[in-house]
């Protein structure tokens, strides 16, 4: 049975949470033990993946005007929105653990978050070695990093889902861009509130997890609170200044990721045209464009990105254009990280 720290930080505001796991990961020296498991709830904000640059990912002005912050984390994974609706989790492993990769880590404790899931009635299953999902949707996903010394792995458990501010402040080429992706979001991201008709609060979840650490092979050990130096650590430390001209290409060319092998892109031309592209498990899951009807671009759902039947269908859609559209849309479409 592995020992860990469980240590509870309650509602903290954006920088204090992503402040909170850093600097307790700093301050841990290499042969530390136990590894530790910090619990902490947060103030709506938008969190920053380590290698994006906000200018690129968010509108800025959306950001100011709805009053939203924007924190530039040291963990690893895309553009996430974080609210009080959430439970976040991180776990810090010093090298003395052994743990040394991601894989291995999401690996170590995907079991205690999936029975936290089944304790309240959710069926989760592990997927791709960092995302959970229930009923056929996502329903939470993680990223790591090794800060200092440790191995530090981060998640969340979405109790309720409030996408709209995060739709809103996303950059976005158009309307129908934001639309197409809280559609996506809805059919494809879930929480626990949708799934069980009822919301569960984070006490709730907080009161059983030291049960549920050690019905899945972890002994919960002494102190539960940081240590006066990691307490220091933590006050001292600085996140990333959010530089809004950063020089960073978009993760997601022209668009966004939705989750685990699907993407929204959208793309425009001087000649006044543009396509927006939903792509899903390798096919195109939803087409428009200025060229044709929303009838024609639903002749594309379902299809591969085969030169060949792509080339036919795009005959019987855009006729002699029938090439310029198929490179157009191959340079928009994306279908993989």
């Amino acid at each position: 049975m592995m020992r860990i720290r469980l240590i509870r930080l309650g509602k903290l505001a954006p920088e204090a949470l992503h402040r909170a796991y850093v600097g307790l990961a700093e301050a841990q020296g290499e042969q530390d033990m136990p590894p530790i498991l910090l619990l902490a709830q947060s103030d709506a904000h938008l969190s920053l993946g380590a290698a994006q640059g906000p200018g690129a990912e968010l509108d800025r002005l959306a950001c100011e005007r709805l009053g939203v912050p924007v924190v530039q984390r040291a963990l690893g994974g895309g553009l996430v929105w974080v609210d009080p609706g959430q439970l976040s989790y991180f776990f810090i492993f010093p090298p003395a653990t052994r743990v040394r990769r991601a894989p291995e880590l999401f690996a170590l404790i995907a079991p205690w978050v999936i029975a936290v899931h089944e304790y309240f009635g959710l069926k989760v299953e592990a997927r791709e070695g960092h995302d959970f999902w229930c009923q056929g949707r996502k329903i939470s996903g993680t990223g790591a990093a090794t800060i200092g010394h440790s191995l530090v792995l981060g998640g969340s458990f979405i109790l309720e889902a409030q996408w709209a501010s995060f739709v809103d402040c996303v950059a976005a080429p158009s309307a129908g861009f934001r639309t197409w992706l809280i559609e996506a979001l809805q059919e494809g991201l879930c929480s626990w509130s949708q799934l069980l008709d009822r919301v569960v609060g984070a006490e709730a979840v907080l009161e059983v997890c030291p049960v549920l650490l050690r019905a899945t092979g972890w002994e919960v050990v002494f102190p539960t609170e940081p240590t006066e130096i990691e307490r220091r650590t933590v006050e001292q430390t600085e996140l990333e200044d959010v530089d809004w001209d950063q020089p960073i290409r978009r993760r997601v060319p022209a668009g966004i990721k939705l989750k685990a092998g699907a993407f929204l892109t959208e793309q425009h031309w001087p000649d006044g045209h543009w396509l927006r592209v939903w792509t899903e498990n390798g096919t195109f899951r939803r087409v428009a464009g200025s060229a044709w009807s929303a009838g024609q671009g639903a002749r594309l759902t379902g299809l591969q990105p085969d030169p060949v039947q792509l080339g036919e269908r795009l005959r019987e859609i855009a006729g002699k254009e029938a090439p310029h559209w198929g490179e157009r849309l191959l340079g928009t479409a994306v279908w993989t990280d």
